[in-house]
């Protein structure tokens, strides 16, 4: 699974141990720890309630589709979602490209751009060859970019809409997102990974806030 580097942001006012909350308009049961790596205190939460009977967004099921990244490209390719071409290797690596590790060895991926990378990089992302890593082609003259998703919002107005297919087809509700922007001006979904919430703005605190009720 992918992780974030945390950060220490004061502006954040979310409890740490109160991350379980309803959604205000719906009362759907959600999951706000933000970081939702396989067997990590995210989704124990979640797996908690469900053994409970409880239906609690995101599930277990729904964070590895999330953070797995063939997975999450597949999903969205079925959702009719714009995304980079890709494709599954143990290494042959063809630049530029950007690199996800899909073992559970290797958090960190890499955006390789020159050829004579590509070699000491699959080997190092691989475990010397020995697991497969997801290689997603960045079209020419592209940049990736990274945003914030909270609840199917962005402070980014160009992101509105991009963050509500997170929300909506996902069941993400903290996401740091990575996109592609291509020199046509369409922004192709690639990757989704942990959004800590000591790392949240105010404005994201301040529409958490707006938006849910804690349970007790």
């Amino acid at each position: 699974m992918k992780k974030q580097k945390s950060g220490n942001n004061k502006d954040c006012s979310i409890n740490p141990e109160k991350l379980i909350a309803r959604m205000a308009d719906s009362g759907n049961l959600i999951n706000l720890a933000g970081n939702y790596d396989y067997l990590g205190k995210g989704y124990y939460l979640s797996m908690d309630y469900e053994n409970a009977g409880h239906n609690i967004r995101p599930s277990c099921k729904e964070m590895i589709d999330a953070y797995v990244p063939p997975l999450f490209l597949e999903k969205a390719k079925t959702a009719g979602i714009s995304i980079p071409g890709f494709y599954i290797s143990n290494g042959y690596i063809e630049p530029p490209v950007i690199v996800d590790p899909i073992n559970p060895f290797t958090l960190k991926g890499r955006v390789v751009l020159k050829s004579r990378e590509s070699k000491s990089i699959a080997k190092s992302l691989t475990r010397n060859f020995t697991y497969a890593v997801c290689c997603q082609e960045i079209p020419e003259g592209s940049k990736i970019i990274y945003f914030h998703s909270v609840l199917g919002w962005s402070i980014q107005a160009r992101f509105q809409k991009l963050s509500m297919i997170v929300w909506e087809h996902f069941n993400i509700p903290l996401a740091r997102v990575r996109v592609i922007h291509t020199p046509d001006d369409k922004y192709l979904l690639s990757d989704i990974s942990p959004l800590f919430t000591e790392n949240l703005r105010k404005r994201e605190i301040k529409y958490i806030e707006d938006n849910v009720i804690w349970e007790n």
